[in-house]
């Protein structure tokens, strides 16, 4: 069988993958407000999918190398099913807590699994084509999960469905003859010295995994609480990820003429300005859905490019000749991180400020992002990479198939990547201290 056809079989898995992501990740919030659960209680148990996603960045590694890809891939499978399913069983939140838990940590390790074997079977010179293909599904499969909100599904059916889909996504795999791949070895980075080395790809990746991530767990909530309906709730969602997907092209393009600071600091504003908007036309015109789709519009385009916006930066701050995989995985760290704590803050803002707390914190943190990415100096254009659009929910192996890493030979570096980083910084002028310097006219 040949490798296009391999092709076709692992993108079918992460298609029916991606589907069932959508559709739980966003339906969850909505059946526990319905079920009258409050909004902080609501924001913990969307967060206990995230701890799974940290777990498995810890141990998924150790399984698959000890028992084998095809092995691991079917059991996260199995336990992903059953911990679907158990949740029509029992409706102790503890327990549901940890069945996320449980879901979250399969997901991301099945994930895993289907990445290695995407970036062991690519050729170099294929790379950039898979990884912009494997965009192009996570958009499609995880908006069309999203759609599957507006058939009123009762939550026995959602997770059923959300279990037949990532059981579907084993059976492409399972069906190919296809050779199990080696992980790829992995190197700890601390991330002190990420942040002394790249600070706006980290704290952009963080915020980033915030503001996505929170998105997509609590804008359900939030808009059952204002009165939406199941199918409103889904055109707000599409709506967004329209607005992530069409603007996939035009920012690689904005940001390798105008630079990486420049296109998140013009992002985080546009951001800032939509939740000011929005609170706003809530205050005069309670009840409009216009508004709130509109925004729902402007941050898919402004917020779901940010994490790859966040990874060019810290791959132009860096030596060409050094590999860059390992800081990816960082960033992904971080971002994962967001993604966890988003859940929790927005939960408690929901319930502190019932109408006006979720866009309330999508204003604040897109402030301190504008802030903090005005404090930074631009790379010049001579040294910038090339803008790769990476999905920041995705598993650590996909930084494997960033195509900016052909030509780098050198393993990365911490003591030379800050070496690297503090000459730059001495070379490149700084508009404020040039003004200081210039003597006044006469």
């Amino acid at each position: 069988m040949n490798s296009s056809t391999k092709f076709y079989s692992l993108f079918g898995s992460v298609f029916f993958l991606f589907a069932g992501y959508g559709l739980f990740l966003n339906s969850a919030g909505v059946k526990l407000a319905q079920m009258g659960v409050n909004n902080i209680a609501i924001g913990a148990l969307n967060a206990a999918f995230f701890v799974g996603a940290a777990l498995s960045a810890v141990v998924a590694h150790r399984i698959v190398s000890r028992v084998g890809h095809i092995r691991s891939f079917s059991v996260f499978g199995a336990v992903f099913a059953m911990a679907a399913l158990g949740h029509m069983m029992m409706e102790n939140l503890w327990l549901w807590a940890a069945l996320r838990i449980l879901l979250g940590f399969c997901y991301f390790s099945i994930l895993m699994v289907v990445e290695s074997w995407f970036t062991e079977r690519s050729l170099p010179r294929k790379r950039a084509k898979v990884l912009a293909i494997y965009n192009v599904v996570y958009y499609v499969a995880f908006t069309a999960g999203i759609a599957l909100l507006s058939l009123k599904l009762s939550s026995s059916n959602i997770f059923t469905l959300a279990a037949i889909l990532v059981m579907a996504a084993m059976l492409p795999v399972g069906l190919t003859k296809i050779a199990e791949p080696a992980l790829p070895p992995r190197q700890r980075i601390s991330l002190p010295h990420l942040l002394a080395i790249a600070p706006l790809a980290l704290v952009g990746s963080f915020l980033a995994g915030i503001m996505v991530n929170g998105f997509f767990t609590m804008s359900s909530v939030f808009l059952l609480q204002q009165g939406f309906n199941l199918q409103q709730i889904s055109l707000y969602l599409m709506l967004a990820m329209l607005g992530g997907f069409v603007v996939q092209f035009p920012v690689a393009r904005l940001s390798n003429r105008y630079g990486r600071r420049n296109i998140i600091l013009l992002w985080a504003v546009l951001a800032a300005a939509a939740s000011l908007a929005v609170l706003l036309a809530m205050w005069f015109w309670p009840g409009s859905p216009l508004p709130h789709y509109l925004t729902a519009f402007v941050f898919g385009c402004s917020l779901f490019t940010l994490y790859s916006l966040s990874l060019a930066r810290a791959n132009d701050v860096l030596p060409n000749n050094m590999n860059t995989v390992e800081i990816s995985r960082s960033l992904l760290f971080c971002y994962g991180m967001g993604s966890l704590a988003a859940p929790l803050l927005l939960g408690v803002a929901m319930e502190q400020a019932r109408h006006y707390g979720f866009y309330g914190v999508y204003l604040v943190c897109a402030l301190l992002l504008a802030g903090f990415a005005w404090r930074q100096k631009p790379v010049p254009q001579a040294e910038r990479s090339v803008f790769v659009g990476m999905p920041g929910d995705s598993g650590a192996v996909i930084a494997d198939l960033d195509p900016r890493n052909e030509a780098a030979h050198e393993p990365f570096d911490a003591a030379a990547a800050q070496a690297h980083v503090d000459t730059a910084n001495q070379d490149t002028p700084n508009p404020e201290q040039d003004k200081a310097d210039t003597p006044p006219a006469a």
